[in-house]
Parts: structure tokens; C-alpha cells; sequence
């Protein structure tokens, strides 16, 4: 069995290849061919937590394994840290251990961007990333890798964070600038949000050009988004289950559920996908499966 390490995580899967492996994992999901159990969360000495979210196929079983321990930042290390286990379904067999923090974000990322692409029916010119933490830069390089040239453009809480957020992004070859959210929003392709705020960043009115997506929120608690802006465009969702749970933009605005709908569908059929719209992802262990096929096919 191979262990491997973020680097080697990370060669194993390009979003040329993962993100079609999404896709195909979202339509699996759709029709029964995944399983998935819910996520289960122990608790860990001073306030940490252990999750485990497995996932299964006609091929493999994965499990991914995250320790979350806020204390490890006194003692210098990783506040989180995590093991994607893979073994063989058929025979049990174990196979190959991934960095699941790269796992992770990558897979996040590919599902962000295979929203994008699918809605917009097509990459997007220019993308308002509002947030600057560990998430817009994992999206904004998996942007540029997707989408060469795209013009990324920067929003933080205060100027100098959001300045060196963009010159880190330069540095590594990609177009990135710092706007006022009010500039950065006039015909911007895309508008994500990528922080852990409690109350919206977007104004209530955007162009209906313009693609909302949201990804920081987490939580019943959490909102990135206003809920007016929430209700006046077509909703899509990566996982419908767990946005009902989790997507704290949606529940509250007082979401009707029926008018949710998962990506899958507009994959199937992309007539479905009109303008104004919004997208929002809360993530589910068959995006890690789809990380492991990628992984394994290469």
C-alpha cells in the first residue's frame, strides 16, 4: 500500500482530469450507484473534533479521515489534518493512502469550478473573489490552472490583506488586482465568496449577468450571501441533503426547497441552467471519491 504525501497527492490530480471526474460522480450520485453514510464527529481532548466520512462504489471504499484540533496552534502545528483511505470494495484490499487535506481542497475547488463552467456554459472572463483566506487561494490557483488569463479580482476586509493576497497570486503568474467590492462587481463574469462570515458581503442586487457563488458558509449559523439576493435567482447545489443542513445561506432566507436544484441535473440537461444564478456548495464524500478514481486512474 503507497502513503502518500501533499505533493504527491496534489500530481495525481489536475483538474483536467478531476473535474470530469466530478461530474461523473455527481450524475453516479444522482442515480444510486454511490453510497454515502452521513458524516460522524467524536469529540478529541480541548475542544477538537474527529470526522469520518465514508463512501463507497463498485470499486472502492474510501474513507477520509480529518482531525480538527484548534489547540495544535500553540504548539505549532497543523490545526488540521486528515487521511483519505482507500481500499479495494470487492476484496477489502487496502490500496493507497492520500493527503486529505489536498484531497480536499482540490476536489472543493473542482467542484466550484465544474459549477462555473456548467452554468455559465462556459469559463468565465473575469471572477470577484471575496475572502482571502486558505480557500479563495486554493480557487484562484485552480483557476488559473483551468482558465489561463482569467482576471481575477481581489476583495478582502481591509486593503493591505487583500494586496498581498493579490501579490501572492502574481507572484505566481496569475492576473489578479485589488477593486472596492462595488468596482470589482461591474460586469464581473462571477462573484464568489470564500470567508467564514456570519452575515452577508454581497450587496442585495447583482447584475443577472453576473453568477453568484458561495462556498465559505458552512453552518445554519453562517451567511455570505443576503437572503434577497438568495431569493430572486434560480439555486443550484452541489448536494441538495446536505445543503439542508448545512448551507446557512440558504436556510436562512427561508429557502423553498423545491425550488432547489443539484447540479447533476443541469449536467444531464443544461437547458435547465438560466440566468439569474446562484450556486452553492457544501461538499460530500462522493467528491472525494471522485479524487480517488482520479487518482488511481493516472
Amino acid at each position: 500500500m503507497r502513503i502518500l504525501n501533499a505533493e504527491a497527492t496534489a500530481e495525481l490530480l489536475p483538474y483536467e482530469q478531476l473535474i470530469p471526474a466530478v461530474a461523473q460522480a455527481m450524475l453516479d450520485l444522482s442515480e444510486g450507484l454511490i453510497n454515502a453514510s452521513p458524516r460522524s464527529v467524536l469529540p478529541l481532548p480541548d475542544g477538537g473534533s474527529y470526522l469520518a466520512m465514508p463512501c463507497t462504489d463498485e470499486h472502492y471504499a474510501v474513507t477520509k479521515l480529518v482531525a480538527v484540533t484548534p489547540a495544535n496552534r500553540d504548539r505549532g502545528q497543523p490545526t488540521i489534518q486528515g487521511r483519505v483511505l482507500v481500499s479495494e470494495a470487492a476484496t477489502g484490499t487496502a490500496l493507497i493512502i492520500l493527503d486529505g487535506m489536498v484531497v480536499t481542497a482540490r476536489r472543493t475547488a473542482a467542484v466550484t469550478l465544474l459549477g462555473i463552467e456548467t452554468l455559465l456554459k462556459g469559463p468565465p472572463e473575469s471572477v470577484v473573489l471575496v475572502g482571502t483566506g486558505a480557500q479563495a487561494l486554493s480557487h484562484a490557483l485552480a483557476m488559473g490552472e483551468r482558465w489561463p488569463g482569467v482576471q481575477l479580482r481581489c476583495v478582502g476586509r481591509a486593503r493591505p490583506q487583500s494586496e498581498a493576497f493579490a501579490a501572492s497570486l502574481k507572484a505566481q503568474g496569475l492576473n489578479a488586482r485589488v477593486l472596492p467590492l462595488d468596482q470589482a462587481l461591474e460586469g464581473a463574469s462571477v462573484a464568489l465568496t470564500a470567508t467564514t462570515s456570519l452575515t452577508a458581503v454581497l450587496p442585495e442586487h447583482l447584475d443577472a449577468g453576473t453568477l453568484v457563488v458561495g462556498i465559505g458558509s458552512f453552518t445554519p449559523q453562517m451567511a455570505e450571501l443576503p437572503a434577497a439576493l438568495v431569493r430572486s435567482r434560480q439555486v443550484w447545489v452541489d448536494d441538495i441533503e446536505g445543503a439542508k443542513h448545512e448551507a446557512g445561506d440558504l436556510i436562512q432566507a427561508g429557502m423553498d426547497w423545491s425550488r432547489v436544484h443539484a447540479l447533476a441535473q443541469a449536467l444531464s440537461k443544461p437547458a435547465a441552467a438560466q440566468t439569474p444564478a446562484l450556486y452553492k456548495t457544501v461538499g460530500h464524500a462522493a467528491w472525494d471519491l471522485a479524487a480517488v478514481r482520479t487518482a488511481l486512474a493516472k
